[in-house]
């Protein structure tokens, strides 16, 4: 809704619109009621002064000709509309200071005839005031006000008893002209004051109807891009398990299950950039600020990357500063990490021939990270559009066009400078901007010991058969012993059996039965009467179910999952000193 200064100033612009045409069109009637005037009343007053007051009348015709052709030219705005309705005040003053010496010049020598006519005269004049000057009440009481108290000052001077009949009457007219005055002003203000309040409240409704539609847009173009691209490594996949049923030979069965992992590693790439953009719509994601070294960060994934430029035929450079050169700033190692890897995955993926350079660099006191390559480059018109959802310019056949989405949105929340530069045909630059820690290099913690998975007992549930299979195989083979269920009530028959309490509950959101994972970890660390270490895992990235995993203390792990991912999980969850997350593990 607007606010209540802006619709008071909008209505009282519209008002001295109002009195720019009224206030002319009103002094015209004036003067052609003034010639009226001399020509009926000229015996009653001398001449010298009938033609004074017509000269001022012609005066005051000029002088409010002028100031019209000066509206005309001047645009009325917010600023200017209260300076406008203080002319308009002043012009009604002189045409009510005019009327008033009317009065006194012809009242004195005039019969009782031509008195009325006069009165009636002074009361068409009123009335025409108060159909032009009612919108603005101190313009219409300047003219009216003088003109009123010219004839009260007649009545007096000249005391009849038909002139005090006449006053009696001449005051209760003002009374009734002043009271139509103030009612009509209230009801215009009031009028003018509703139709701003619909504009505006229509122009809203028009922005949450384009809200609306683009949102509706975003998701029809979601569902098209998702069914597109999900489906192709789902179609892969049937295929090679086609493949294998086959019963090929032990090198083309491991050459299948190779492309196998490729295909669930794209399904889990796109499934992660979903959940990255929900999450950051959701705002879920906060950084987790510490000192980050840009030295190792870089080179570790520069070791990663150049692997699979090697594969497309095409360089990777890695560019760091000298050594003594600090790179040390005051980030998010993982959302940072994140934010360039999907810079360089694009470069990489939209170059066919050349190579791509990730450097850094110290500018201007600043600390510069740079992903250029030699791709096919952004026209400047649709530069901002690559960071909308769903936007794939060049079509690549891989990902669902989100990258560049979650790139911008990371940078924002973690303050980051981010810069485009592109030429279609010479490739695209895209920068980032940090800024350093003055503290200097400071050695890199050492990585931690990975956790030896070996004779623990972990508890899993899930509800579908074919995940607890999964889980368990691959739980055995990292030397864990695993127990799997489908809810509570149908492990406690495998507990009879084990002899000592787990180490780990690993539990699915929704299992059997209706229940929860929460309420099945609260009633198994109730059953063992331990604090037992748990993972919940779900599917629902909604802020809700984040809020549930905090309240009771639990990591909650978004699916999909790589197997790197559940094993980085499991490897923390059963390290006694370390804290409990509430975010999935990158």
């Amino acid at each position: 809704m607007i606010d209540e200064t802006r619709l008071q100033a909008l209505v009282r612009m519209d008002v001295a619109q109002r009195l720019r045409s009224n206030d002319l069109s009103l002094t015209v009637g004036n003067f052609v009621l003034a010639l009226l005037v001399a020509a009926s009343l000229h015996k009653a007053a001398p001449p010298a002064w009938v033609a004074c007051w017509l000269g001022l009348q012609f005066v005051n015709l000029a002088f409010h000709l002028w100031l019209g052709l000066r509206w005309l030219r001047s645009p009325l705005t917010i600023t200017n509309a209260p300076i406008w309705l203080r002319r308009v005040t002043r012009t009604s003053a002189i045409n009510g200071v005019l009327w008033l010496l009317a009065v006194q010049i012809f009242w004195p020598g005039a019969s009782e005839a031509q008195r009325m006519l006069l009165l009636a005269w002074m009361i068409g004049i009123s009335a025409a005031a108060l159909h032009s000057l009612h919108a603005h009440l101190p313009a219409y009481f300047a003219m009216v006000g003088p003109a009123l108290l010219g004839l009260l000052l007649a009545l007096l001077v000249h005391e009849t008893l038909e002139g005090w009949a006449i006053m009696a009457v001449l005051l209760f007219g003002a009374t009734l002209y002043f009271h139509f005055a103030v009612s009509l002003q209230r009801l215009l203000w009031a009028s003018l004051r509703q139709a701003h309040q619909l504009e505006a409240l229509s122009e809203s409704l028009k922005l949450e109807k384009d809200q609306a539609v683009k949102l509706s847009q975003s998701r029809s173009r979601f569902l098209a891009a998702a069914s597109h691209d999900l489906r192709q490594p789902v179609h892969a996949l049937s295929l090679f398990v086609g493949a294998l049923k086959q019963n090929p030979s032990p090198t083309q069965s491991a050459q299948i299950l190779q492309h196998v992992s490729s295909a669930v590693d794209a399904m889990g790439a796109m499934f992660n950039a979903l959940l990255d953009i929900s999450k950051l719509d959701a705002e879920q994601l906060q950084p987790q600020w510490q000192t980050v070294d840009l030295r190792v960060l870089l080179s570790r994934m520069a070791a990663d990357h150049n692997l699979q430029a090697q594969a497309k035929g095409l360089r990777f450079v890695c560019a760091l500063p000298p050594e003594p050169a600090a790179l040390m700033v005051h980030s998010d190692p993982a959302l940072l990490e994140r934010v360039l890897r999907n810079l360089l995955s694009n470069a990489l993926r939209y170059t066919r021939q050349g190579g791509v350079l990730l450097r850094a660099r110290r500018r201007h006191g600043r600390i510069e990270l740079l992903v250029a390559d030699s791709g096919a480059g952004i026209a400047r018109a649709r530069r901002a559009e690559v960071f909308d959802e769903f936007v794939q310019l060049h079509s690549s056949g891989q990902g669902l066009g989100l990258g560049l989405a979650i790139v911008q949105r990371l940078s924002g929340l973690l303050r980051l400078g981010l810069r485009l530069r592109s030429r279609p045909g010479r490739g695209s630059l895209f920068t980032l901007i940090l800024e350093p820690l003055d503290e200097g290099p400071t050695a890199a913690p050492a990585p931690a010991a990975q956790t030896q998975l070996r004779g623990e007992l972990v508890i899993v549930l899930d509800e579908s058969a074919e995940i607890r299979l999964a889980m368990s195989t691959l739980l055995s083979a990292w030397g864990l012993g695993v127990v799997s269920a489908a809810s509570v009530a149908e492990l406690m028959p495998q507990l009879m059996s084990v002899s000592a309490a787990p180490r780990l509950l690993l539990c699915d959101y929704h299992l059997g039965g209706g229940e929860s994972g929460s309420d099945a970890i609260a009633r198994l660390r109730e059953l063992f009467n331990s604090d037992i270490p748990a993972l919940l895992l779900s599917g629902d990235t909604g802020p809700e179910r984040g809020r549930e995993a905090l309240d009771q203390g639990l990591t909650l792990l978004h699916k999909p999952l790589s197997q790197a991912q559940l094993r980085t999980a499991v490897g923390q969850a059963l390290q006694p000193s370390d804290s409990i997350s509430t975010t999935a593990p990158d």
